[in-house]
């Protein structure tokens, strides 16, 4: 089993260790073949890190799961009192952690800076739109584009939907 992380911050959650999906497969980078761990599984070796996961700190941290499971059509699970997750059936994952002391991003300003935001496709602006707003989010007075819209999550985070 490989350690877990130690937190890199007073905010930060502990990381949870790596479990592999596949077992038995050698995979062969541009520098070699390297073994994860003692169950077969191997990553080329060029590969430092898998399995990423986007994290947004949140007043609320099961309320914003719950707002992108149903913006996404997936499940909201939430762990505990500091950590939430929106999955979907194929594995994808968004998680929330609660902050306490939390300020929402200004945009497009930069008082407090949005640093990454969530650009997700539709088919109908219109359509969507009413279906954010009706979950919970705002729409943004500042709309820079045509073939996209921003809006605020529940938390404040900027989000976009764009056209297909």
């Amino acid at each position: 089993m490989l350690p877990t992380a130690t937190p890199l911050a007073p905010t930060m959650r502990t990381l949870r260790p790596c479990t592999p999906t596949r077992t038995g497969i050698a995979a062969t980078g541009a520098l070699g073949t390297r073994r994860l761990s003692d169950r077969g599984c191997t990553l080329p070796a060029m590969t430092i890190a898998h399995s990423p996961r986007t994290v947004l700190d949140a007043p609320d941290h099961a309320a914003l799961a719950t707002f992108y499971a149903q913006l996404l059509g997936w499940e909201a699970d939430v762990e505990d009192d500091e950590w939430a997750e929106a999955r979907s059936a194929d594995g994808h994952k968004i998680a929330f952690q609660q902050v306490d002391g939390y300020v929402p991003p200004t945009w497009p300003g930069q008082e407090h800076p949005q640093q990454m935001h969530i650009d997700v496709s539709v088919a109908d602006l219109d359509v969507a739109e009413a279906a954010v707003l009706a979950i919970g989010a705002t729409k943004h007075a500042h709309q820079p584009g045509t073939s996209f819209r921003v809006f605020l999550d529940p938390a404040g985070h900027p989000f976009c939907l764009c056209e297909e």
